[in-house]
């Protein structure tokens, strides 16, 4: 496989079409990106025909790449279901990077939707240039296209025992158009599809190709960092800029201020980065603080307990034992391990930036309104992302980036955020409480569930009823209440599951125990009661639930300080259960000794990478439930550097962590995060059945796990 980042003009010169090739452009559905997490797929659209397909008579195939790749291996899927269709080996293809264009549709890398959002098109662009191949040979064998074939790049006929390559039928094609009604192969028949295809850019990352923003190099590049407030919401009230200047290296200081979307702070450009970010340790500057200087964490919580109450008691039904609970998870940073960065070059009028991004859309459109730019002036090259997990598609690095790149006309900038600016202001994810309170009837029967939910106001995560468990008792409620906004939060990865599952299915856990039942067989006698919906399907839910408990070898005796845990979720359209093993010391030392996943998510493109994306999110998920958080003081955030923010080490990890996926020909579901939410709970619930204690409050670190 090979790799090559080029942009449209490029790819229309390399394409073969002056030499006789072959470019498809035909008028391709796509799918809008799910509504939510419980959304059935959306029916296609039609969108302005595209270039994805170009076949030179060499017979080497390019195939672009639409979106953007930060480690999800969605640069490898999505050209495998054109080759799919298309009919070619996939040694025979070349995979390039799409920059931003609106010919390609939805671009965005978000809410595990790239694969449900583009599957179709993608075969369609695939099925289009096969069809046209075809068409091609048909007419020139003065044959019907229903005698040809297709494989491993060839059109056959084999009345004649006749056979051409794509290559060679490639310059005929590029004549003739694509049928009006295109014929899709059948699942059953796909020879790629559901096979392991290792990452496209796997060879380039081990040798240390630039292929990330931060590797990106201009001749005469500069290189700046932009300081600002550490209170969120404070401007600059002045600064030593001079002494600043004086820095070995140092080209410029100066306040940036009064650019629409880009909070006001102090740019400092250099020869190098670390002569920018020497000098930016030097820069004092005297803030206006403004009024979030007296939110606290701790503030917060005790306003949570306040808004909690507010409501009054939930009611239970009459003789009902009463279990109640509270939850509790703190503000999470994302900690991309490539901070976050962009290079701008602004000449002739024109915005050129180079930007690891989810959604390069917000990028331009952050830079055309603050700078009073054209949409057509601000062009958005895609680079690989060092990590994303939801961070990435805010884009306000793009605005400062170019913001300084205008101010410095002519010259290419490369801003890259220091670790501690990186952390310092993120877009967190939403801290949350959750006080439960359940009725269970003599039977031990959940007869009533009730929640009252707090998060602070922005960003993602709200509750609501009609998810499970929820959904399978009736007169189930859930009442949210907003705490004071003004912490800047947004997308973390499976954002709104990430917490609240975790919530939800330790204190189902409670429940079960509370009942005097073993809580697979609670689980499942619950999940038998969720009404049919096409929102929720109890039976796919179940199905990972057994397969899941089933290879994590459930139920097995262990001795104290040993013990398993489940957890389940729906999420981007995808079913998980997850089972975690895990022992704990006498002295309250953990341990995870596996983690077994089972997932529905319906056609699996490349196993290789689906196989990837439920391990890392179950790392990820494990990771921040064991040892991370954010806490605010004063109005910024304690925690502004990986020593006081840990990271999940190669000791801590599990030594087995197995996937097993149902085999499923249903359209393909999200991926990149269903599997994140449950890990912490299974955690959990293993850390119960192992020592007794209960895990309320995240992270797990920072509770004692100590028993006799």
């Amino acid at each position: 496989m090979t790799h090559q980042q080029i942009d449209r003009r490029q790819f229309i010169k390399i394409s073969g079409l002056v030499g006789g090739g072959l470019m498809v452009a035909s008028a391709l559905d796509t799918a809008e990106a799910m509504a939510s997490s419980t959304a059935a797929l959306a029916p296609a659209a039609d969108f302005a025909p595209n270039v994805f397909v170009s076949i030179a008579p060499s017979g080497a195939v390019t195939l672009v790449a639409p979106n953007s790749e930060m480690g999800q291996g969605i640069k490898t899927s999505l050209p495998m279901i054109i080759a799919e269709e298309l009919d070619v080996k996939w040694e025979q293809v070349t995979v390039v990077q799409g920059d931003l264009n609106p010919a390609y549709g939805r671009q965005f890398s978000v809410g595990s939707g790239s694969t449900v959002a583009n599957y179709m098109a993608m075969r369609r662009a695939g099925a289009a240039a096969r069809a046209v191949l075809v068409d091609a040979a048909a007419q020139e064998w003065k044959v019907s296209t229903s005698e040809c074939t297709t494989a491993d790049g060839m059109v056959m006929h084999a009345t004649s025992n006749r056979k051409a390559s794509y290559g060679a039928l490639a310059t005929k094609a590029a004549q003739l158009q694509p049928p009006a009604n295109l014929s899709l192969k059948d699942p059953s028949t796909f020879k790629l599809l559901g096979t392991r295809i290792a990452g496209v850019d796997n060879r380039q990352i081990v040798k240390g190709v630039p292929l990330f923003g931060i590797d990106v190099k201009l001749p005469g590049m500069l290189y700046a960092t932009y300081t600002k407030c550490p209170v969120f919401g404070g401007e600059v009230g002045s600064a030593n800029l001079d002494e600043v200047k004086a820095k070995p290296g140092v080209r410029d200081a100066f306040v940036l201020s009064g650019v629409a979307g880009l909070p006001s702070g102090v740019a400092v450009v250099a020869d190098s980065t670390w002569n920018a970010f020497s000098a930016t340790k030097a820069l004092k500057v005297q803030w206006n603080e403004g009024a979030q200087l007296s939110q606290s964490s701790a503030d917060m919580a005790a306003q949570a307990v306040t808004l909690a109450k507010a409501n009054g008691p939930a009611s239970l039904p009459s003789g009902a034992k009463a279990v109640e609970a509270v939850y509790h998870y703190p503000f999470l940073a994302h900690a991309t391990l490539e901070p976050q960065n962009c290079t701008a070059w602004f000449k002739d009028g024109v915005m050129e930036m180079w930007t690891p991004t989810q959604i390069p859309a917000t990028g331009q459109g952050l830079v055309t309104k603050g700078l009073g730019l054209a949409a057509k002036d601000v062009k958005v090259h895609i680079t690989r992302l060092g990590g994303g997990f939801g961070r990435r598609g805010s884009n306000e690095f793009s605005l400062e980036a170019a913001a300084i790149a205008k101010r410095l006309a002519g010259t290419p900038i490369k801003l890259t955020w220091t670790r501690e600016q990186d952390f310092a202001h993120d877009n967190y994810r939403s801290n949350g409480w959750h006080f439960f309170s359940a009725g269970l009837d003599s039977a031990g029967k959940v007869v009533a569930l009730n929640d009252e939910f707090v998060k602070i106001q922005g960003g993602p995560g709200d509750m609501s009823a009609t998810g499970f468990p929820f959904n399978a008792i009736p007169g189930s409620a859930v009442r949210s209440s907003k705490l004071r906004g003004g912490i800047p939060t947004g997308f973390w990865r499976a954002p709104g599951d990430n917490g609240n599952v975790w919530a939800t299915q330790c204190f189902m856990d409670e429940l079960a125990h509370a009942a005097g039942k073993e809580p697979l067989a609670f689980t499942l006698d619950m999940l038998a009661t969720v009404p049919a919906s096409p929102r929720f399907d109890a039976g796919k839910m179940t199905a990972v639930l057994k397969l899941a408990t089933e290879k994590a070898n459930w139920g097995k005796t262990r001795p104290r300080g040993e013990g398993q845990g489940f957890a389940i979720c729906f999420a981007n359209s995808a079913y998980v259960a997850i089972v975690a093993d895990v022992a704990v010391s006498k002295a309250g030392e953990l341990t995870i000794k596996k983690l077994t996943a089972a997932v529905d998510a319906g056609t699996i493109v490349n196993v290789s990478g689906a196989e990837a994306q439920v391990q890392g999110s179950m790392l990820d998920g494990i990771s921040a439930a064991w040892f991370q958080k954010v806490t605010i003081e004063r109005g910024a955030a304690a925690q502004t550097n990986f020593n006081k923010y840990p990271m999940l080490r190669m000791q801590h990890a599990p030594p087995v962590v197995d996937v097993h996926f149902i085999k499923s020909s249903a359209p393909p579901t999200g991926l990149g995060e269903p599997a994140l939410p449950p890990a912490a709970p299974a955690v959990c619930n293993a850390i119960f059945a192992a020592t007794g204690k209960r895990i309320r409050t995240l992270p797990i670190a920072d509770e004692s796990l100590k028993w006799a």
